[in-house]
């Protein structure tokens, strides 16, 4: 009897046992093919590489949103991003856990359910974000940032591994220009307030909080019509290109950054 147990349950076991092996095989295939590409494209030396980098990133990893910053001066700025993140070019203070991931004995942060500066709406809380220093020399250069609004399982040990190697990938491609952000990022508090009535002062520190029309028109008491042409009127005289721009600039300048908004960053005006 216990011989035709052993016959009945060994299939079961070994079939278990391959559907195992192939799962390992193809997360070590895609593993490689990541890393195989990440090298492919910065060999090729195009300025949009680290875009690109981000994007097989995202692939890999499952979460919704990447970004590479770099110090500037004492803070940092957003070299390259994918994901409803702060865009490209976007400054802002090193401080927390980021300015602890510019000091030469930074390690791999995992965060869960924490506030990150990444995320638009300014201070929205992510499920998870991981960070990894970018090092070059021992010298940190920036960080690699992964993030999620939803909680999402952490990443299995080979899958730090793989990401931990493509943030040393990262570090030794990348190439900060000397010069900073754009004009229209550079501009201080008391410039911008010289081109903005005070009711569009008022808009811009709403905006990062990724409030719809309606919710601004109901904070200040105006129509919603009216609070379109004010970010209209932002958005012309800053000279910036839409919404999200401005918003960015917001959050560089410190305006509207402290806490959390109540309303769904997915509404649109």
């Amino acid at each position: 009897m216990a011989y035709t147990n052993a016959m009945d349950t060994t299939p079961s076991a070994t079939t278990h046992s391959l559907r195992e092996q192939y799962r390992d095989n193809q997360a070590n295939q895609a593993r490689l093919r990541l890393l195989h590409d990440v090298g492919q494209v910065l060999a090729e030396g195009e300025e949009s590489a680290i875009s690109a980098v981000l994007a097989y990133a995202l692939e890999f990893s499952a979460f919704e949103a990447c970004a590479v910053l770099v110090e500037d001066a004492g803070a940092l700025r957003v070299h390259a991003s994918k994901g409803h993140v702060l865009p490209h070019g976007t400054r802002f203070p090193a401080q927390g856990v980021l300015s602890a991931m510019l000091k030469p004995d930074a390690r791999v942060m995992i965060r869960q359910k924490s506030i990150s500066r990444l995320l638009l709406p300014a201070g929205d809380v992510a499920g998870l974000e991981l960070l990894f220093p970018l090092m070059k020399q021992t010298r940190p250069q920036g960080i690699l940032v992964l993030v999620n609004r939803k909680q999402l399982a952490e990443p299995s040990a080979a899958d730090m591994l793989t990401l931990g190697t493509l943030a040393n990938i990262l570090a030794l491609a990348l190439h900060v220009p000397s010069e900073s952000t754009t004009p229209q990022m550079n501009g201080s508090i008391k410039q911008i307030s010289a081109l903005l009535t005070a009711r569009e002062r008022e808009v811009l520190s709403l905006l990062p909080h990724g409030l719809t029309n309606s919710d601004i028109g109901d904070r200040l008491g105006i129509a919603r019509g009216t609070v379109k042409i004010h970010v209209e009127r932002i958005i012309h005289k800053l000279g910036l290109q839409d919404r999200t721009q401005v918003a960015a600039m917001a959050v560089e300048l410190g305006l509207g950054t402290s806490g959390t908004s109540s309303t769904s960053a997915g509404r649109k005006s």
